[in-house]
């Protein structure tokens, strides 16, 4: 991939010429302006710039999925990019409910915090590997994910609280998070 200095990323900063740093990814914006859901302007105006910040008030990360071959290179003082941990929640600010990313609430507990990072994990270890293929294909989930799906606790948690709760974790099923049954409420 190619390395982008600050000097030249500067002078894409015009109308038809227009590179973009998000997350230290540079991205060439140039034809997309026309094209973007928010007029011309607006890229235009930050052309040339590290537009992290301003991207990630108004749109998801996985937006950035779709314009992969936008990029062009990295910038040549961009840290270098970490991987996620499964579960982890994220720091880009509007990605995840405002309680997660430390702000006060009166609802959500940090066993929703945990019961969230939880299921995230397993959708990302055991479902996104495996689901768009599967889903091409036609093909339903095999009996060995049916029981991992019930014995992690991703069917029973659906059911909301309740007396089941209780037997389910009695029979060796494991609520996401560790969320105890008497704890456990319809935030979760």
């Amino acid at each position: 991939m190619k390395t982008v200095s600050q000097t030249e990323l500067a002078k894409h900063n015009s109308p038809g010429d227009l590179w973009m740093v998000i997350d230290g990814d540079v991205y060439d914006v140039s034809k997309f302006a026309k094209v973007h859901p928010g007029g011309p302007q607006i890229l235009e105006q930050y052309g040339g710039l590290d537009v992290t910040s301003e991207f990630y008030e108004l749109h998801r990360k996985d937006v950035l999925a779709k314009y992969q071959r936008m990029k062009v290179g990295r910038l040549d003082t961009a840290k270098e990019a970490q991987a996620l941990v499964p579960g982890q929640i994220s720091a880009v600010p509007f990605a995840e409910i405002p309680a997660f990313q430390g702000a006060a609430s009166p609802h959500y507990k940090d066993s929703h915090r945990r019961l969230l990072q939880d299921v995230r994990a397993f959708v990302q270890k055991e479902l996104e590997p495996i689901a768009e293929s599967a889903d091409l294909a036609g093909e339903r989930p095999d009996r060995e994910l049916q029981q991992k799906l019930g014995m992690s606790g991703m069917m029973v948690g659906r059911m909301g609280p309740g007396p089941w709760l209780k037997e389910a974790v009695a029979l060796g099923i494991r609520i996401p998070g560790d969320v105890p049954p008497e704890e456990f409420d319809y935030f979760h």
